[in-house]
């Protein structure tokens, strides 16, 4: 939502709050340099300068905001902004003894899309006028896949105190992404050596880590750098035991921070499921010693290998779809006549009870597609070996007890847990709308994108961020169209 209003038909819907905002900056500014200046020259050059500044404020501030505004926002926002404010003429607006006024101009030069910001600023009667122009690309995007992220961790959360903690001596490998400045959103607790390994923590511009982070680590941890000393503040006075420096080996940063949902991190699409031809054998079990073949695409009641056994699906060198409204694992699933972009499709109704089993355990994880839309919590545990990629509508997923996955999982649940030896290898886990819970030596070879992350203890690292060597399935995201918002060559004037 654009943070002004239509004040009349010929308004315009602008970013008005930031206008104001920077415009007084730059007036305070150019009022302290002009001022010693007006001895030496005319009053009204004084105020053409003023007039000028104001102006630019007003052109330059809409320019950013829209450029970063097209950075995050979703296509369809972006489009209804730009159809908001395109070919339209703001209210004046009355800054102490000047007045603002933006005009926008959208156009086509030589097929490129083009917007003209015309501001008018006007100090004391004398009007200057400057124009910036931009342009506007719409491009059609590339399926979305997660498994190209570049932190260890990325936690969108922007409101809740302890969205990331690393506690008991936990720590992680790898950059770490935080859209807050919440007040203690950063809990770190115990562990000699540093919390963030081989990577820095990522805060938004303007954040202030003495208010953010929580830390144990104290006076005794020594001066502060230079660079995370508190204006104002004498260097043994400590807010929140502030030596967080020493938790995080490659300090903090600031970044623009990306948002869910947005065109870098969208919303996943889960598919509306297939309707298929009943099976022949709509209830396929593993009563004898023997493998099983799984050679027909279908619907079924129920698939349950036991006892250990193995059913094997056969891909016939392309896709095998199937949908199920039990799935019980008991045994082993298998792949065979596995062709070059051949797929296991599976798509879970209401039920996915684990127990002992492999499935497609030491094959190649962008072989198998699992679509699961029942509300009863994913397990994998004990010797639960799992290739693949799953897509979570809802429920809770739990990888705990020495369980091994290789693939990656999407999610709109809002619990992930991955505990007890348990491990994950080139894993992307993106779950926007899920805490995240690490405990034991459980363990995330790979990235991590969610609403909120907590790791307890343990020897290892909760996450090492590592490039993730599978990827997620363009099926998970919808193809996506994109706007970029730049500045033309030569846009001022």
């Amino acid at each position: 939502m654009l943070p002004w209003f239509y004040r009349n038909e010929q308004g315009i819907v602008m970013p008005l709050v930031l206008v104001v905002f920077s415009a007084l900056l730059l007036l305070v500014f150019t009022a302290l340099t002009v001022t010693s200046a007006e001895n030496k020259e005319s009053v009204w050059h004084s105020q053409k300068i003023q007039a000028y500044y104001l102006a630019k404020s007003g052109a330059e501030t809409l320019a950013t905001y829209l450029m970063e505004t097209a950075y995050t926002a979703e296509f369809a926002e972006m489009v209804q902004i730009l159809d908001d404010i395109s070919n339209k003429t703001s209210d004046p607006v009355k800054i102490e003894d000047g007045r603002l006024l933006i005009e926008t101009v959208r156009r086509t030069e030589n097929g490129q899309e083009k917007l003209d910001i015309i501001s008018h600023g006007n100090y004391k009667g004398v009007t200057e006028t400057v124009t910036v122009t931009l342009q506007i690309t719409i491009e059609d995007g590339e399926d979305y896949d997660p498994s190209t992220a570049q932190h260890a961790v990325v936690v969108f959360d922007t409101d809740t105190v302890k969205s990331f903690q690393l506690t008991n001596g936990a720590f992680i490998e790898g950059d770490v992404v935080l859209n807050t400045t919440k007040e203690n959103a950063v809990v770190f607790r115990g562990g000699g050596d540093f919390n963030i390994k081989k990577g820095a923590l990522y805060l938004p511009h303007g954040a202030d880590p003495h208010w953010v982070i929580d830390t144990d680590r104290g006076a005794s941890n020594g001066e502060a750098p230079p660079e995370y000393k508190k204006p104002g503040l004498p260097d043994w006075q400590w807010i929140n035991n502030w030596a967080f420096w020493k938790n995080i080996e490659e300090g903090v940063k600031f970044m623009t921070m990306p948002a869910y949902p947005s065109a870098v991190f969208p919303e996943p699409v889960f598919p509306d499921f297939p309707h298929l031809p009943p099976a022949k054998n709509p209830i396929f079990t593993t009563p004898q010693d023997k493998v099983y073949y799984l050679t027909e695409d279908g619907y079924y009641e129920k698939i349950h290998p036991t006892s250990g056994r193995t059913i094997k699906v056969d891909l016939a060198g392309g896709d095998r779809i199937i949908r199920v409204k039990h799935f019980q694992m008991d045994g082993n699933i298998e792949l065979m006549n596995v062709g070059k972009n051949s797929k296991l499709i599976l798509y879970v109704e209401d039920y996915f009870s684990t127990g002992t089993w492999s499935f497609n355990g030491n094959g190649n994880p962008e072989n198998v597609q699992v679509y699961y839309a029942g509300a009863k919590p994913i397990i994998l545990n004990g010797s639960t070996r799992f290739s693949g990629n799953i897509f979570v509508k809802q429920a809770n997923l739990t990888l705990t007890a020495g369980g091994k996955m290789r693939g990656n999982v999407v999610t709109l649940g809002n619990h992930v847990e991955v505990s007890g030896g348990s491990s994950a290898e080139s894993m992307a886990l993106y779950a926007p709308l899920a805490h995240v819970e690490m405990g034991g030596s459980g363990q995330i070879l790979g990235a991590v994108i969610c609403r909120s992350f907590s790791r307890a203890g343990g020897g290892n690292a909760g996450i090492i961020y590592k490039p993730v060597g599978y990827q997620i399935p363009g099926e998970f995201f919808a193809s996506r169209k994109s706007i970029t918002i730049n500045y033309d060559e030569n846009p001022w004037r």
